[in-house]
C-alpha cells in the first residue's frame, strides 16, 4: 500500500466531500431561517406543526437504516453495473413496502398517534393527513439521498436539497406576509419540496453515465439470508439509537430545565460540525467498503488507520471552535444560562470526543466489518442504559460534571470492545462470505489463450495485414488467381475473413503455416508482454486458489507453447490444455467436457475470453459464467 502523509490523505477526502460540506451549511442555514419563520405561527399551530414534524423524523429513520445497508451491498459490488443495480432497485422496493406499511398506520390510528403519543388533540386532522403523504415521500426522499451518496452523486443533490428547503422558505415567508398561518398550505408546500427533490434523485440515478438505474422497473426481491440479516439489523439498529437519544432528553430533562436547555442549545448550534464529521464519514466508509468488497484488506485498514487520526483532528477543531465561540454561543442563551455555559460547553466537548471516536469504530470496524450484531447488541446496551438512568435521575445530584459524565458512559464503556475488535483486525474477514458472490460459486476458469492470456500484441489491424501478406505472400500468382483463392475460402477481398481463413489457406497450398507464424512473431512487440510478466502470473494464481484452471484455444500447441515462453507464462498451472491445429471449431465442445470432467453445474464455471462469438457465446449458451477481457485482467474484474 503506498504511503501517503496524512493531511494530504485529510484535505483529499474533505475535497471529494466538498459538496456534501455545502449540503450541511446550506441546510443548517436554511432550516434555522425555517425554524425562525415557524415560531411566527400561532402557539397552538406550531405545537400541531412541531409534533407532526417529529413524527415524520421516523420516516428517514426507517429509510436510513435501509440505505446504510444497501449502502454496503453496493460499494462491495461497484465493479459490477448488473448487482450495483440489483441491490439499489431491491433497497427501493424495499423501503417503498416499509413506508407503506407504516404510512397505513398513521392513517389509520390518527387519534392514538396525535392525542396518545403526541399528548396532543388537534381541532382538525386535515393537516395530520396530508403530512403523512409528507412522511411517505420523505422515506422515499431520504432512500434516495442516501443512495446517491453511495454513489458518489454529490452535485446534484447538493441543488435539489437547498432547492427543497428554500420552496419551504417561500412557503413560510408568503404566510408571513399573507398574515393567515394556514397550516394545510405549510403540508402542500412540504410535499411539493419533497416531490421535486424525489423527482431530481431518480433523473439523476437514471442520467448518471457510469451506472444508469430506473428505479421505475422493479426488481424482484431475491437476497441472500445475509443480506436480509444486514438489512434488518441495520434497521434495528437505528431503532434502538432513536430510543437512546429519546432516553437521552428525558434522563435531562428530569435532571433539570438548565440541563436540558443547554444542551439542546448546544446541539443546535454546533450541529454544523456534526455535519462536518458525518461528511468525512461518509467518504471515508466508502472506500473501506470497496476495498473490504475487493480483498484489499491492507488498503482497508490504510483507510481505517487515517479515519482515527482524522476524527481526533476534527474533534480537536470542533474544541478549539466551539471554546472561542463560547461567547456569541452564551449571548444567545437566556441570561439565567449565561454564566452555565461556561461549565456546560467543556463538558460537552469532552462528551463529543467520545462521541466522535465511538462513531469512527462503529461506522467502520463493525458495520462495514460485518459485523452488524456486535454493532447491535452495542447499540441496545448503551440505549438500557440511558433508559436505566432515566430511572434513576431523580435520586443523583444536580451535578452539571455528573450529567454529562453519564450521557458519555456508554461510549466510554463500550470504546475498549471496539477498539479490541479493531485490533484483531477480524472486522475485515468475513465480507466475502455472501455465497451470491461469483468468487464464492466457481471452482473452475476456462481462458482463451490469444489476446486473453498475454497482451504483448499493439497492432489492432490483424485483418487487413492477413490481405497484405496475403497478397505479397502469393505474389506469384497472379491478381486473378489470388481474387479466386479468395472466393473459394469464402473470403472475397474483406481483411477479417482472410485473417480467419489464413491458416487453412496456407496449409492446403503449402502444408504449412510456419510463413504466418514467422510474419505475426515480427510484429508482436515487445514491451508491453515484459510489462505484463509476473502480473498476469499472480492474478492466476488467486485464480487457482479458488478451482482448477484450464484453456482452451484455436491456437496450436506448438503457438501456445512459444507465446507462453515469451509472455513468461507457466503452463504447469493448467490442469489441461484444449487446442486446435487448424481453423475454428465450436469451444462449446471443450466446456461441455470440462464439465463433465469437473463434475461441476455451468454457474460453477467461469470462461474468460477476448471474443463475444468464439469464446463467449458457446460459454452463454451453456449458462456458464462469462467475462470479456481487453489488455489484461485482475482477479477482482474476473469475479466481480
Amino acid at each position: 500500500m503506498k504511503k501517503t502523509g496524512f493531511w494530504k490523505y485529510f484535505i483529499t477526502t474533505f475535497k471529494e466531500a466538498k459538496y456534501l460540506l455545502l449540503k450541511y451549511l446550506g441546510a443548517a442555514v436554511l432550516m434555522s431561517i425555517i425554524s425562525i419563520l415557524s415560531n411566527l405561527l400561532q402557539v397552538r399551530e406550531l405545537t400541531y406543526l412541531n409534533a407532526v414534524l417529529a413524527i415524520n423524523c421516523f420516516s428517514g429513520l426507517i429509510s436510513f437504516g435501509i440505505a446504510e445497508a444497501i449502502g454496503i451491498l453496493v460499494n462491495q459490488s461497484i465493479s459490477s453495473q448488473y448487482r450495483v443495480k440489483k441491490y439499489v432497485r431491491i433497497g427501493s422496493e424495499l423501503n417503498i413496502i416499509f413506508m407503506f406499511l407504516f404510512t397505513v398506520f398513521l392513517v389509520a390510528c390518527p387519534r392514538f398517534i396525535m392525542e396518545g403519543v403526541t399528548g396532543f388533540i388537534p381541532q382538525d386532522y386535515t393537516f395530520y393527513y396530508l403530512m403523512c403523504v409528507d412522511f411517505f415521500l420523505c422515506g422515499i426522499k431520504e432512500y434516495l439521498l442516501e443512495i446517491l451518496k453511495q454513489l458518489q452523486i454529490y452535485r446534484l443533490q447538493f441543488f435539489s436539497d437547498c432547492l427543497a428547503y428554500i420552496l419551504v422558505v417561500l412557503g413560510f415567508v408568503i404566510l408571513y406576509f399573507s398574515g393567515i398561518y394556514y397550516l394545510n398550505y405549510i403540508a402542500a408546500v412540504y410535499i411539493l419540496a419533497v416531490a421535486l427533490t424525489i423527482v431530481v434523485a431518480l433523473l439523476a440515478l437514471y442520467k448518471n453515465k457510469t451506472i444508469k438505474i430506473n428505479l421505475l422497473r422493479f426488481q424482484s426481491l431475491k437476497l441472500t439470508s445475509s443480506q436480509w440479516k444486514l438489512i434488518l439489523v441495520n434497521l434495528a439498529t437505528e431503532f434502538v439509537w432513536q430510543v437512546g437519544y429519546f432516553a437521552t432528553s428525558v434522563l435531562l430533562l428530569r435532571m433539570s430545565d438548565a440541563m436540558l436547555n443547554t444542551y439542546s442549545y448546544l446541539e443546535s448550534v454546533l450541529d454544523l460540525f456534526n455535519g462536518f464529521y458525518y461528511a468525512f464519514v461518509n467518504i471515508t466508509c466508502i472506500k473501506i467498503s470497496r476495498c473490504l468488497g475487493r480483498n484489499q484488506f491492507d488498503k482497508a485498514l490504510f483507510h481505517a488507520k487515517k479515519s482515527i487520526w482524522a476524527s481526533v483532528v476534527i474533534w480537536a477543531m470542533f474544541a478549539a471552535s466551539s471554546m472561542i465561540l463560547i461567547y456569541p454561543i452564551a449571548l444567545g442563551v437566556n441570561k439565567a444560562y449565561f454564566s452555565l455555559m461556561f461549565t456546560v460547553l467543556p463538558c460537552y466537548v469532552a462528551m463529543t470526543f467520545f462521541r466522535f471516536v465511538t462513531w469512527n469504530f462503529s461506522s467502520y470496524m463493525l458495520r462495514l466489518g460485518g459485523k452488524t450484531t456486535v454493532h447491535l447488541v452495542i447499540e441496545i446496551c448503551e440505549t438500557l442504559s440511558y433508559v436505566i438512568f432515566c430511572f434513576v435521575a431523580r435520586f443523583l445530584p444536580d451535578n452539571i460534571y455528573l450529567s454529562y459524565f453519564i450521557i458519555a458512559l456508554p461510549d466510554i464503556v463500550s470504546l475498549p470492545f471496539e477498539i479490541l475488535i479493531y485490533k484483531r483486525k477480524r472486522w475485515i474477514a468475513n465480507i466475502n462470505e455472501d455465497p451470491n458472490l461469483l468468487k464464492n460459486k466457481v471452482r473452475c476458469f476456462i481462458f482463451d489463450f490469444d489476446d486473453t492470456l498475454y497482451y504483448g500484441v499493439e497492432i489492432d489491424n490483424w485483418s487487413d495485414l492477413a490481405l497484405n501478406f496475403f497478397n505479397e505472400h502469393f505474389s506469384y500468382k497472379t491478381e486473378a488467381e489470388r481474387k479466386a483463392i479468395l472466393k473459394k475460402y469464402g473470403c472475397g477481398r474483406k481483411g477479417e475473413e482472410c485473417y480467419r481463413h489464413i491458416k487453412q489457406i496456407l496449409l492446403d497450398y503449402e502444408g504449412s503455416i510456419e510463413s504466418w507464424t514467422n510474419f505475426r512473431r515480427g510484429l508482436e512487440v515487445q514491451p508491453e508482454a515484459k510489462a505484463g510478466k509476473g502480473v498476469l502470473m499472480k492474478e492466476l494464481k488467486k485464480c487457482e486458489n479458488l478451482g482448477a484452471l484450464y484453456i482452451v484455444s484455436n491456437s496450436s500447441m506448438e503457438e501456445i507453447e512459444e507465446r507462453a515462453q515469451m509472455y513468461g507464462i507457466d503452463l504447469s498451472i493448467f490442469k489441461q490444455i484444449y487446442y486446435s491445429d487448424a481453423g475454428e471449431k465450436d469451444k462449446g465442445q471443450f466446456y461441455e467436457k470440462i464439465m463433465l470432467a469437473e463434475n461441476l453445474s455451468p454457474e460453477q464455471i467461469l470462461v474468460v475470453g477476448d471474443r463475444f462469438k468464439t469464446d463467449l457465446l458457446p460459454a452463454k449458451e451453456r449458462d456458464m459464467n462469462i467475462c470479456k477481457v481487453q489488455d489484461g485482467f485482475t482477479f477482482e474484474e474476473l469475479v466481480g
